[in-house]
């Protein structure tokens, strides 16, 4: 049986709540086993609709089950169903909003979190429109401004980081909490974004390594399969907007006292300390 906006409000709901509260909520198939993806969909604008309500607002896109680390990750830990993710080919976005920016230099305060997770990633930054399920990775490229090392925070608001099935992740803004850009800047013009290399260090300690054709062959191909699932829901990409083209490593775990860095080669790093409290608080 189809679900009602009425359904999937509340669904949003707990979702904004455990976010804003700090707690974890039950499995969305739980109560809805056959949650669709356009349902699950409607379900995620419905929450940006909630957060617009409390004076936030969209700035772009972060994409998930981009690279085959993060698909193998999503299907044997993160996932009840392993049939949840099948291959790369089969990608989700969530709604990245200003609230969640972090600037280079700032600390991630633990505290704010479930589980959080980080995840080094690439960053399209728009200068162009675009739309239509015809665009193309070249679309891409000649519509970015500029591209950027950045991280992505994740932290699911179901416990122990289980979501379930699919698409209770997507109602869940598929999982996104934060994200901070390094303070590097190419156009993608300047640089080939396919054997761009990343490697990833924990605490002074090389854990990670990836490179952007890791991100469906190349991470523009990400960016163009988002304008196709948008432009099915009669939107598009515009200027200005970010895009975090998925995880080049599966996730990793982080606490407080913990300090991260992605080096890009020549694109540049980002980096970031882990601390348990605001100290303003």
């Amino acid at each position: 049986m189809a679900m009602t906006d009425e359904q999937l409000l509340e669904l949003a709901r707990l979702s904004v709540d455990g976010e804003i509260n700090r707690h974890s909520i039950d499995q969305f198939c739980q109560t809805y086993p056959d949650i669709t993806e356009e349902e699950a969909y409607r379900g995620q604008e419905l929450r940006v609709k909630l957060m617009e309500e409390q004076g936030h607002y969209a700035i772009g896109y972060k994409l998930g089950g981009t690279s085959l680390a993060k698909v193998n990750q999503l299907k044997s830990t993160i996932y009840s169903s392993s049939s949840a993710v099948i291959s790369t080919s089969s990608v989700i976005y969530g709604r990245l909003m200003e609230y969640m920016e972090k600037k280079q230099g700032e600390n991630l305060v633990f505290d704010r979190y479930l589980h959080p997770k980080v995840e080094p990633e690439l960053a399209f930054i728009m200068g162009g429109d675009l739309y239509g399920e015809h665009v193309t990775a070249a679309d891409v490229l000649h519509a970015t401004k500029e591209i950027a090392p950045a991280f992505e925070i994740i932290d699911s608001r179901f416990h122990n980081f289980k979501i379930g099935k699919r698409y209770d992740g997507v109602i869940d803004n598929t999982s996104s909490a934060a994200f901070m850009l390094g303070e590097g800047r190419k156009s993608p013009r300047e640089i080939d974004l396919n054997s761009i290399g990343m490697k990833l260090q924990k605490n002074g300690e090389y854990i990670g390594f990836g490179a952007g054709e890791s991100i469906m062959g190349h991470p523009a191909r990400a960016v163009a399969e988002l304008v196709h699932g948008l432009s099915r829901a009669g939107r598009g990409l515009k200027a200005g907007e970010l895009v975090l083209s998925g995880a080049m490593t599966a996730s990793t775990p982080i606490q407080a006292g913990d300090y991260l860095r992605a080096d890009f080669g020549g694109l540049g790093y980002v980096d970031m300390h882990v601390i348990a409290k605001d100290p303003k608080l």
